[in-house]
């Protein structure tokens, strides 16, 4: 197994879903880098389980079935084994970083405030951060109901979204 030049001691990393391929390239790059790694994921054929580098498969509730007993699962694991890093790959860090004080000082968790991971997780809210920091984006309109936008306002090459509003 490769071992980076750069790690001095393997961090116990918890990855808080394995069924992703955002997952498992965690996995491979921490893996080769001799970090021990413990994925905790509801499928028992998560993508990530099957790969060399994880020491242990920990079968979880689904956080969109069950966002409570997925919360308790993941404090219960901190709580009972030691883990330097918990890496959340998708959605997992907003509800994690809703939570942060809720998890404390069990493991290291690299996360924004709920408050700005929600301004950048919708389209909308992301779009209008990129205005605030004068970042270029494609041209964006925000329509804030479902009634027909006038024909003239349309331009030929526009790609619409069309979404509930969720968070934000």
């Amino acid at each position: 197994m490769a071992v980076s030049a750069n790690a001095q001691k393997p961090l116990r990393v918890l990855v808080s879903e394995g069924n992703s391929t955002s997952a498992r390239e965690a996995v491979t790059i921490l893996g080769l880098s001799g970090h021990l790694i413990e994925v905790c994921d509801p499928s028992p054929w998560c993508l990530a389980r099957f790969s060399r580098f994880v020491q242990k498969f920990h079968r979880c509730p689904g956080l969109r079935d069950d966002p409570d007993g997925f919360l308790r699962f993941v404090e219960e694991l901190l709580a009972a084994r030691h883990f330097d890093v918990l890496l959340p790959i998708h959605e997992q860090g907003f509800l994690f970083a809703r939570v942060q004080e809720r998890l404390g000082n069990r493991a290291g968790l690299a996360l924004p405030s709920f408050v700005s991971y929600r301004a950048a997780h919708s389209k909308a809210g992301f779009s209008r951060l990129l205005d605030q920091l004068g970042l270029p984006q494609p041209v964006t309109r925000i329509v804030k109901s479902a009634a027909p936008c006038p024909p003239q306002k349309l331009s030929t090459a526009m790609i619409c979204y069309r979404r509930a509003r969720h968070s934000d």
